[in-house]
């Protein structure tokens, strides 16, 4: 059995929920049995925020030789921030920014093994630095790839051809090679993270009722289904375009081990209508395991402690599951 992961830990933005979540998951002694945390932010910051909640973790300044059982912080920050819970701030995202880059930097240069992210505000960390939609963009243009987005549940696995843009920029988004190069992705990925020995993947239709044959727009049948009967003819088990309202009516996502949405809602509605709070978002396409809890920063019960941090719970589990599969198969 390989050792304990260090996992790099961002603390997304200071007004929203992210911390407290991530002193709750740490407060339980349970959660150092999958990995030896490192949150990059401050030490005296931290020590304050767990004031403010009341928690129990047990924080400890980083140091070269890590032990299981505590809470390290990596006193990154040369000054701490104000903190205005349910605020939006540019100061605030600064600070949000600051922490993601650190912890990116951590595993980049080998001394973490993972990176989690706590949620982030896409308006507050918006800057010349980050002039990115969200987590994905930002960590695949830093990687020089591509990288696909996956919601992860044991009902379900659901990805996403295109994730954060506007709705009527998406079927000018959506091409073959688009389309082919993340039905590859997620294939791969449910291999090498997930252990599917020969995955079966859903394909979501981007047109109602997978566009009637053309009646209702013809970008199913022009670009989704030429690009499954190709796959389908290299041995890659990949079915659809299903209408994706039925699709999950009738609960055929339990027939797959993958679901392709062509765009963010029209996957993670469904996704979260069953799943919200345990599901675990995953980015694949990436060198190393990058997981996060899949909700937002919260700001409206941000810093009244009534913050579930179930969701991370399960993205540290997963970022350590994810990458033991993978060093099994080195």
């Amino acid at each position: 059995m390989p050792a304990l992961p260090i996992i790099a830990i961002s603390i997304g933005d200071p007004n929203g929920i992210g911390v407290e979540i991530i002193l709750k998951a740490f407060s339980n002694p349970a959660h150092f049995h999958h990995c030896i945390p490192v949150v990059f932010a401050h030490l005296d910051f931290m020590e304050q925020q767990q004031e403010h909640f009341n928690t129990t973790a047990p924080l400890a300044e980083q140091t070269g030789n890590p032990k299981q059982g505590l809470l390290y912080v990596a006193s990154i920050w040369k000054s701490l921030p104000k903190v205005s819970f349910g605020e939006q701030s540019p100061l605030a995202g600064k600070a949000a920014f600051e922490s993601l880059e650190a912890a990116v930097t951590a595993v980049k240069i080998q001394q973490a093994d993972a990176l989690v992210t706590a949620p982030i505000h896409k308006v507050s960390i918006k800057s010349n630095a980050f002039p990115f939609a969200g987590h994905t963009h930002y960590l695949a243009k830093k990687w020089g790839g591509t990288a696909l987005m996956i919601l992860a549940h044991k009902l379900l696995r659901v990805a996403l051809a295109t994730d954060h843009i506007p709705l009527r920029e998406v079927s000018h988004q959506l091409s073959q090679p688009l389309l082919k190069q993340k039905l590859l992705q997620l294939n791969a990925t449910l291999k090498r993270d997930f252990g599917c020995q020969s995955p079966k993947i859903a394909v979501l239709g981007l047109n109602p009722h997978a566009g009637d044959q053309g009646v209702i727009g013809n970008e199913d049948d022009a670009i989704l289904v030429p690009v499954l009967k190709e796959l389908v003819d290299d041995g890659i088990k990949v079915s659809g375009p299903f209408a994706a309202d039925g699709f999950f009516g009738q609960k055929k996502y339990a027939n797959y081990d993958g679901v392709m949405s062509c765009y963010h809602d029209q996957g993670l509605v469904g996704f979260k209508t069953l799943a919200f709070g345990q599901g675990v978002n995953v980015t694949a396409g990436l060198p190393f395991v990058r997981t996060s809890p899949d909700h937002g920063t919260a700001f409206d019960i941000a810093g009244k402690g009534q913050a579930k941090e179930e969701s991370f719970v399960h993205a540290i589990a997963a970022a350590a599951t994810i990458w033991q599969t993978r060093q099994k198969k080195i």
